[in-house]
């Protein structure tokens, strides 16, 4: 049986990190349907205070399958950010996570539906 397949927003995993029920529940309970984006480890290491922390997300973010960009991706995160910003103030990461989403066909798990206009029939709130 094939499960649907969820890509979780740079905020869930922090949610995770500092203990918020429902992301560790969602996680917990998902894992191997978990996929992250590289732009959400991008952002996660842009937040990093110190080796130990560091080590601990490497460790961590070992437990999910990573998502690369590529040309696709890159392009629909132009068009993206293009139709999405003035009316939204989209920003560019998150046109990635999104067009990410939508060349996969993930879900994207988030707990900021105002960032992802462009998925919103794609959405899980946490």
């Amino acid at each position: 049986m094939s499960h649907k397949k969820y890509l979780v927003d740079t905020c869930i995993i922090i949610d995770f990190l500092r203990g918020k029920e429902g992301a560790k529940e969602f996680i917990s309970n998902e894992l191997e349907n978990i996929c992250i984006s590289v732009v959400t480890v991008a952002e996660l290491y842009a937040g990093v205070k110190g080796k130990s922390e560091e080590t601990q997300l490497g460790s961590f973010l070992g437990l999910f399958s990573m998502i690369e960009l590529n040309k696709d991706i890159s392009i629909s995160s132009g068009y993206l950010k293009n139709k999405y910003y003035k009316s939204h103030n989209a920003g560019l990461a998150d046109c990635m996570i999104a067009a990410t989403a939508l060349e996969y066909d993930f879900n994207l798990v988030t707990n900021n539906f105002k960032h992802f206009p462009m998925v919103e029939d794609k959405i899980k709130i946490l």
